[in-house]
């Protein structure tokens, strides 16, 4: 048992199994924009994805809204071109992926309960837009976040400082990637709406993103790119299903 996990945690971390894990959410997520945009252009996209499309056009490319998955996807197939390993998937990986991702998500949930008994309230703590949305709207900023924001924070980022750190300035992995974590969690801190909609910046919101950049952060080092997405997609999910109460 302990050499299958073993080889399951090295195989959910290949470039192939990746793909095939983040690809159908990458899917869901273009078919949720095709079919909701249009009554929500103002709230769907998150800010990860607006800014890579940005870029984008900034490179003069613009060709909609599916640029940056598509994008996404090239990224991971050259990976797996890249890193040389067999075009020959395990096909039960993305599924226990899956199972891993719903489990990795639950410390964040304790966490985010603990913070809302400790932590008092200061200023609004739920966007009212995405409050008043229906549930497919929610799935697919979920969706969206989970894969554009670990993409950008943990993908991008990280990996960055990582080789500035080790493979310019000799720094150990241990240390390139502890600075690399930090940094990437005080900059998706400071990306999301920290005040309500009264201007108040809440504590709990500061905290809570603080700690969560952290967790995907150590994710991502421990566990892959596949996983931080899953886990993120999950947590988003699941509070956007508790919202409906």
């Amino acid at each position: 048992m302990s050499r299958v996990l073993e080889r399951y945690f090295e195989d959910a971390r290949r470039p192939l199994h990746i793909l095939l894990f983040v690809a159908p959410l990458v899917i869901a997520y273009e078919v949720g924009l095709l079919l909701l945009y249009p009554r929500h252009p103002d709230i769907l996209l998150n800010l990860a994805h607006e800014g890579l499309l940005r870029i984008f056009s900034t490179l003069g490319v613009t060709i909609g809204l599916g640029l940056p998955g598509f994008g996404l996807i090239v990224v991971l197939l050259l990976w797996q071109i890249l890193s040389r390993d067999p075009w020959r998937p395990r096909w039960a990986v993305p599924l226990f992926m899956a199972v891993e991702s719903l489990i990795s998500a639950m410390p964040l949930l304790v966490a985010a309960q603990l913070l809302a008994r400790v932590v008092p309230a200061m200023g609004g703590e739920v966007d009212g837009r995405i409050a008043e949305l229906d549930i497919w709207s929610k799935l697919v900023i979920s969706l969206g976040a989970g894969l554009y924001e670990e993409l950008v924070f943990r993908m991008l980022l990280i990996a960055v400082i990582h080789t500035v750190l080790v493979d310019v300035g000799r720094a150990s992995h241990a240390v390139g990637a502890g600075v690399a974590i930090a940094i990437s969690a005080a900059v998706f801190t400071w990306y999301h709406p920290l005040a309500g909609p009264d201007g108040i910046i809440s504590l709990r919101r500061v905290a809570f993103f603080a700690i969560a950049g952290v967790y995907f952060g150590v994710l991502f080092v421990m566990r892959g790119f596949g996983i931080a997405v899953g886990a993120h997609v999950a947590y988003d999910a699941i509070v956007a299903l508790w919202l409906l109460e």
